[in-house]
């Protein structure tokens, strides 16, 4: 049964507009099932904007206090919201149920998480300083968010945002807009002050509108490296708006001869397969030394010919099918490129019937074959064999991306060598490249992106430091030089 699209959510309340354009979101699971049809509208852009705009000053002053007494009515609605919302996210991208319970949960911990990170990412000037070090609000910032984490991956961003007094405009995924309809409705529910939180829905040109429009201060994109270089192209003259992207990862998985292959088998299963692998952390790349080659790609063989992708509504389900028919069609296509590039396939995905359904793929690579640069976004891994320590960390650091990786090894010292020479935003030791934390930064360099917009940076990054000086009333600055010049005039 389709669920009924309720319209732009903008000055806490649904509105639907006479010029929007249909589209409609799909269940994977479920072979061309509709599960909404929703709107875009680029004239909701601009009233979403100007409700935000005028909402801002308002929202800023109103306090600290008050902000946090508006998201505390929030999270006190999550349990009541708690199933529909992860019944959206299953629908729409074809996640367990079991991990959308996870994520539709995290919205009240994150607000928790936030809150207590406030006085430490802002800090007060240092004793002694002239005055006081305030963190202004940018004002009205645009939040654009991925189909991957349809909730997590906006409430992550729109917390900090919120708490340091900003307002915002949201665009979720328009593969799941029904996921970003019931996070406005949690917002409704809880009562929060009428135009601070804005959803608009739509597709590129809506995401495009919001991107160029002139009347935000900031944006935080949340997708592949393709668009954040088009965003950051077409905000190049637009100096005032500061740009956070977080964007993909290719994230190596280095297992030395000292290693516990065990748990290395463990963390590399779940770093490639959850959320089948839709993940910007996912481990894309094992990179192995010849003491655990063979053992490791031994048992990796036979793990991925045992996991298949099941009904994501059944608790015991591992893993679900890829959120949509274009996600394994780019699977399938990279993985043809690979083949084609000379990897040798150890166990090939497989398309299953019914919807985007596909299973695990490992393929044994040279190292220097193209696709390397590509995420693949799904559940795949591609194996090299290195000569040696030094020869694991140098693959691992060529990448363009730089978001996570992992070391497998008994070693600390080889820990801080791979610390040194494998620049990425998230280290893992003894550890999956997935389950980053809040209450650490969180993000990537090089095509991984830029700043850290979600983690505990977050909150300086939706503001802007202020050095804050006062005189008393009346008191002039003394300078002698001046005063015998102005004495010399009268």
């Amino acid at each position: 049964m389709q669920d009924n699209f309720r319209g732009q959510f903008i000055n806490g309340q649904f509105i639907t507009y006479s010029d929007q354009t249909e589209f409609s979101s799909f269940n994977p699971a479920r072979d061309g099932q509709i599960v909404t049809v929703a709107g875009e509208s680029l004239s909701a852009v601009d009233d979403a904007v100007d409700c935000a705009r005028s909402a801002a000053s308002g929202w800023r002053r109103a306090g600290l206090d008050a902000r946090i007494s508006a998201l505390r009515a929030v999270q006190e609605m999550v349990p009541a919201h708690v199933e529909s919302i992860a019944d959206a996210i299953t629908a729409e991208m074809g996640k367990t149920r079991s991990e959308a319970l996870v994520e539709a949960r995290s919205i009240a911990g994150k607000i928790d998480g936030v809150i207590k990170q406030l006085s430490s990412e802002l800090p007060s000037a240092h004793i002694g300083a002239p005055g006081e070090q305030r963190f202004h609000a940018l004002g009205v910032v645009g939040i654009i968010g991925p189909f991957n984490f349809p909730i997590h991956l906006l409430n992550t961003h729109v917390i900090p945002t919120l708490l340091t007094g900003n307002t915002v405009v949201i665009k979720p995924s328009d593969v799941t807009p029904l996921c970003g309809q019931r996070y406005a409705e949690l917002f409704m529910d809880a009562g929060f002050p009428p135009g601070v939180m804005n959803v608009i829905h739509g597709g590129g040109r809506a995401g495009a509108a919001l991107v160029e429009h002139p009347g935000t201060d900031g944006l935080v994109f949340t997708g592949s490296y393709a668009t954040g270089r088009r965003i950051r192209r077409a905000t190049f003259d637009m100096p005032h708006k500061k740009i956070s992207l977080e964007l993909g990862g290719k994230n190596p998985a280095v297992v030395l001869d000292d290693a516990d292959l065990d748990q290395a088998v463990r963390e590399i299963l779940l770093g490639a397969l959850l959320t089948t692998g839709q993940r910007c952390t996912a481990t894309s790349r094992v990179i192995v030394t010849p003491g655990l080659a063979d053992a490791l790609r031994h048992r990796l063989k036979a793990a991925f010919t045992r996991v298949r992708p099941g009904d994501p509504m059944d608790s015991e389900t591992f893993m679900g099918p890829l959120a949509n028919g274009a996600a394994k069609d780019r699977f399938f296509q990279l993985l043809s490129e690979a083949k084609e590039q000379g990897a040798d396939v150890l166990v090939d995905a497989e398309s299953l019937d019914g919807g985007a359904w596909v299973t695990p793929g490992l393929y044994e690579v040279r190292g220097d074959e193209p696709f390397l640069n590509e995420e693949l976004f799904g559940p795949h891994i591609a194996f090299e064999c290195a000569l040696d320590a030094d020869d694991a960390f140098r693959r691992a650091a060529n990448t363009p991306y730089g978001l996570s990786a992992s070391l497998f090894s008994a070693s600390e010292d080889a820990l801080e060598t791979f610390y040194d020479r494998v620049r990425v935003g998230v280290v893992n030791f003894n550890r999956s490249t997935n389950g980053a934390s809040g209450l650490l930064p969180f993000g990537g360099i090089g095509m991984s992106g830029n700043w850290r917009p979600a983690g505990s940076c977050a909150p300086r990054l939706s503001t802007y430091p202020v050095a804050f000086m006062k005189a008393s009333f009346g008191e002039v600055t003394p300078n002698s030089n001046l005063e015998g010049m102005l004495a010399e005039s009268n």
